[in-house]
């Protein structure tokens, strides 16, 4: 049987055994019927997820041989699917030019990010049309997580955190400077950790070109994330709309907390600075997240490119000659926590909580399965196995109890490939 999400004919039983995925008798009734094709090129596999406007699927690209994405219009409420499970059939006549004029602003959001084919953080749009009575746009498959997924319940640490923002920052910079569009609902549901480290900016439903109009913006909201000016559909927005959502995406980052609304804030909820739940960032960098979160678009940080600035030169200024270096825990591709050594000081990395560096449910790590150490005279990492599983150095197994010394281009494993230690990161 043919695996709804890496199509590979591999199924046994429930279970894929080539990517794991499990079968599970979850189907949405509105969702594509389950290996249907579009425009005679694209297998429609799981769902990936819906929002009041569409539905993302997993998909394969017949002609290029390739897994995609297919996003789906398919307004909740407006439409229903027909019982051939892929047509779209209209549940009030009243309202099929909502749907139509839905419709077109679904094709405009696939056309603005095709515009931005050449910014490396904008997800790929490869193809666009209508068919069985809605429409469709492809994207590239996007293999990681959203940033929301990775942010531990007390935030990352600083560095990690202000890396990830920078690159997305930097993107909308560019989104603002070469094109002209306000994203408008940057959160951290909206931006994407791949494996490769390569992170992305993605859902561009609601951006606007701010160089054509100033006015007549559409309500869109996601509370602690979205400036006052976005609760009003005639106030001025700008590049510090976006700068203001993406502030508060690094509060939380930071902080594991979302800021009160915008509009409980102007009624007098009070916005904790990022300083008073982390001390360690430092009182400069908390101020500059301050100014790029005060109420007044006219009082904030005008722009993502100064505040990038500055934030760079203060992290740098911030961990330029501290004594640590960093050990990543990554799962699956996916990097989980972003752990600070001391040189010089051996830690201990397993299953067990009690270790320094843990790998949490990871029957397969041994509570103990290695020792890890960052020499300071030699700046190279020592490493030692200790575990049942086996550690293994460029997919080449260690001898336990012997003592290695590693660099960050080693590739280390603990017991199998889904689990590994990124070292210096």
């Amino acid at each position: 049987m043919l695996c709804p999400n890496c199509f590979s004919r591999s199924f046994e039983g429930n279970v894929c055994s080539v990517c794991g995925y499990e079968m599970k008798d979850d189907k949405c009734i509105e969702d594509l019927k389950l290996f249907c094709k579009l425009k005679n090129r694209y297998v429609i596999g799981r769902s990936l997820g819906a929002g009041g406007f569409g539905i993302t699927y997993m998909a394969y690209d017949n002609v290029n041989d390739v897994r995609v994405c297919v996003k789906e219009y398919f307004p909740m409420g407006l439409v229903i699917r027909d019982r051939d499970g892929v047509s779209v059939q209209y549940t009030r006549q009243n309202r099929i030019q909502e749907f139509e004029h839905g419709i077109e602003r679904f094709i405009d959001e696939a056309n603005i990010i095709s515009e931005m084919k050449n910014i490396s953080g904008v997800v790929k749009v490869t193809d666009c049309f209508k068919e069985n009575g809605t429409a469709y746009y492809v994207m590239e498959y996007l293999d990681g997580v959203s940033l929301k997924k990775l942010v531990p319940e007390h935030g990352m640490d600083l560095l990690n955190a202000s890396s990830i923002i920078i690159k997305a920052g930097r993107t909308l910079d560019l989104i603002h400077k070469e094109k002209g569009y306000l994203h408008r609902d940057i959160s951290p549901e909206n931006i994407m950790i791949l494996d490769s480290g390569r992170v992305v900016v993605i859902d561009f439903g609601s951006a606007k070109n701010f160089f054509m109009s100033n006015s007549n913006y559409t309500i869109t909201l996601k509370h602690g994330f979205a400036p006052i000016e976005q609760y009003s559909s005639t106030d001025m927005q700008g590049p510090f709309t976006d700068l203001y959502a993406l502030a508060s995406t690094y509060y939380y980052v930071l902080t594991g907390k979302v800021i009160p609304r915008a509009t409980d804030r102007l009624t007098g909820a009070q916005y904790e600075p990022l300083s008073s739940l982390r001390p360690d960032v430092g009182q400069e960098i908390s101020d500059t997240v301050d100014r790029a979160l005060m109420l007044k678009p006219s009082e904030r940080t005008q722009t993502i490119g100064e505040f990038l600035d500055a934030l760079e030169m203060l992290v740098k200024e911030r961990t330029r000659n501290d004594n640590f270096v960093y050990v990543s825990v990554s799962i699956d591709g996916a990097v989980q926590e972003r752990i600070k050594v001391e040189e010089d000081k051996e830690v201990m990395v397993g299953r067990s909580s009690k270790c320094d560096i843990v790998f949490p449910g990871c029957d397969n790590v041994s509570k103990l399965h290695c020792k890890l150490m960052f020499d300071g005279k030699k700046k190279q990492f020592c490493i030692e196995d200790c575990s049942t599983n086996g550690t293994y150095i460029n997919y080449v197994r260690m001898d336990k109890g012997v003592k290695y010394y590693v660099g960050k281009q080693d590739l280390i494993i603990l017991a199998n490939t889904r689990f590994r230690l990124i070292l210096g990161e």
